[in-house]
């Protein structure tokens, strides 16, 4: 049994109770939720705790892989210099340039 589901049981059984005069409800619990989540999550609102919280987003429904590619350093700057310039990653890049190239290929192929 994991701990998160132990602690789930034993609430449920009431075997852990709050501590007297430490409920909170209404607008301060809500701000002190708030502050709680900005502070755990090292972000200045709310919108970005839940970004954080939420994690990446999927690049696509289907399973995604990892690959490790071996390049020489002067392209890996030049790709890192126009991610940079382009306002997105070295993987972004990387994904389009596999996407473009398969593609010019399946079609070339008459697929």
């Amino acid at each position: 049994m994991s701990q998160r589901t132990e602690l789930e049981a034993r609430i449920q059984r009431g075997d852990i109770r709050p501590v007297p005069g430490t409920r909170a409800s209404g607008a301060a619990a809500r701000a002190a939720a708030r502050q709680f989540l900005m502070e755990a999550t090292l972000t200045d609102t709310p919108e970005a705790a839940i970004r954080v919280l939420r994690g990446r987003p999927r690049l696509s429904p289907e399973p995604n892989e990892t690959i490790r590619v071996r390049v020489p350093s002067p392209l890996l700057d030049q790709a890192r210099a126009l991610a940079q310039w382009k306002g997105t990653t070295v993987s972004q890049l990387v994904r389009e340039a596999l996407d473009t190239a398969v593609r010019d290929a399946v079609g070339a192929a008459g697929g």
